[in-house]
């Protein structure tokens, strides 16, 4: 079968209708990718050869694989892969692809308890990414040397493969490589991402600084806005306006728009999802004591909860000039981006825009969110509360460091490269306030607040 054919009837067979349902969605968010194979996939036993030929730089197995990039270990799973990845069996080719969902950076640790929904603290997308574009691009990156060992990989695996399992691996072959040419590394550090990057990139148009790095966030409350992104970047059908996510994987537009199915349930599930309590003790009287903090210094903007989580939220953009954090993640929203972004079918229904400014999240499960601002340049909320200039200015970020419960936020370590121990220094990323991007200085709001203040504040956090 000539490929363009096998192209052809796979676009077919994906792009079905399907009844919308939050169990649909749960099963997307957790267990199920949502693009075709052959858009956003890889045959899964031509993966394997890929970490076979290239250990060193992806790790020896999925294990060594899961704590070079920062992923959480999935439970239950007799192949050993980590939250995110799932296998989808196509039938076209015969063989499973391996791809990624929802839960790859929206599922995140607390002290070792994994918390769905949660924005991913230690995911290293960005890096991983370059480097995968790094080996794809070499010279022993080819067809001739992977497709015959994928074939090998196959059996030693007890993995389905033929003539047309081959098939798709040439074909996954050639698309990475086109894919490489376009390819511009940016790296964003753990728990972090550039999608603006990316769907300049995909979009075919120049990546060039300043990024816009933003934390991976929270979804749960993600039913509560009425725009997508921490500056409201895109507007319009709500639910598709999270497919950019598949599109900025290589999803066709035509496919999100025209078979949303999928993406409304995976939106009507998140609207099921709840915060996740605090697991420690919180003292009443202080909490009580900061609820009217909160009244007279924080509702206006995030909106006024009661004793049983209901919120009054109603989404407000704050322009720059008020809020007063980074700009990058606004600049790097040109015209010509919006202009081609919003040419296509995804874009006129979910269309691009430049907000100007930044949306006054909602904060349910506040607590858990740290670091904290879009681009995660603030650890905790303690340190958020205080003028930008107390602010830690440069920090380690430390692999699967603990989660401090009473500052609600990140553990960090001080200092410099300088007088950093070995093993620390390969497990670490060092969070430079002063580099463009990061900028950690605005959100001044709250910070006139007297000690006794916020700390009642910081305490009646602990309960949203």
């Amino acid at each position: 079968m000539p490929i363009i054919g096998l192209i052809m009837i796979t676009s077919c067979t994906f792009l079905q209708t399907e009844p919308v349902s939050v169990s649909a969605g749960d099963s997307y968010f957790h267990d199920r990718a949502i693009g075709s194979p052959y858009a956003t996939g890889i045959p899964y036993a031509l993966w394997l050869t890929i970490m076979d030929q290239y250990p060193k730089e992806l790790g020896l197995n999925w294990g060594e694989f899961t704590e070079k990039f920062g992923l959480i270990k999935k439970d239950n799973d007799p192949r050993g892969l980590p939250v995110g990845f799932v296998l989808e069996h196509d039938r076209l080719s015969g063989t499973p692809f391996l791809m990624t969902n929802c839960s790859l950076c929206h599922t995140a640790l607390i002290n070792k308890r994994k918390i769905d929904g949660l924005g991913a603290r230690t995911l290293k997308l960005t890096e991983l990414n370059n480097l995968f574009m790094q080996l794809v691009s070499r010279q022993d990156f080819t067809s001739d040397t992977l497709v015959s060992a994928a074939e090998d990989t196959a059996k030693r695996h007890s993995i389905p493969w033929d003539w047309r399992s081959s098939l798709a691996a040439k074909m996954a072959i050639k698309k990475l490589k086109e894919y490489s040419t376009d390819h511009k590394a940016v790296a964003a550090g753990p728990g972090r991402s550039v999608p603006i990057e990316f769907m300049k990139e995909v979009s075919h148009l120049p990546v060039e600084p300043p990024y816009g790095y933003v934390r991976f966030r929270p979804v749960w409350g993600y039913g509560k806005r009425q725009s997508f992104g921490a500056d409201g970047a895109l507007a319009g059908d709500t639910a598709l306006a999270a497919a950019t996510v598949e599109f900025n994987k290589r999803m066709p537009p035509n496919d999100i728009a025209n078979y949303k199915n999928r993406f409304y349930s995976i939106y009507n599930y998140l609207k099921t999802l709840r915060s996740p309590p605090y697991p420690g003790l919180i003292d009443k009287t202080l909490a009580d004591r900061g609820r009217q903090v909160y009244s007279d210094h924080c509702a206006e903007c995030h909106g006024s909860y009661d004793s049983e989580k209901k919120t009054s939220y109603r989404e407000r953009i704050f322009p720059i000039a008020v809020i007063g954090t980074d700009p990058d993640r606004l600049i790097t929203l040109t015209p010509l981006l919006i202009a081609t972004f919003n040419h296509n079918a995804l874009g006129r229904v979910a269309p691009l825009r430049n907000s100007g400014g930044y949306v006054a999240r909602p904060l349910d499960g506040i607590w858990s969110c740290g670091p904290y601002l879009h681009n995660g340049s603030v650890p905790t909320l303690h340190d958020l509360l205080r003028p930008a200039n107390e602010r830690p200015s440069v920090f380690f970020l430390v692999d699967n460091s603990d989660y401090d419960l009473n500052k609600l936020g990140i553990v960090t370590r001080r200092g410099s490269p300088l007088n950093q121990n070995r093993v620390e220094a390969s497990s670490s990323f060092l969070f430079d306030t002063r580099l463009p991007g990061n900028s950690n200085k605005g959100h001044e709001f709250g910070t006139q607040l007297s000690e006794a203040d916020r700390q009642a504040l910081i305490e009646y956090l602990k309960q949203l």
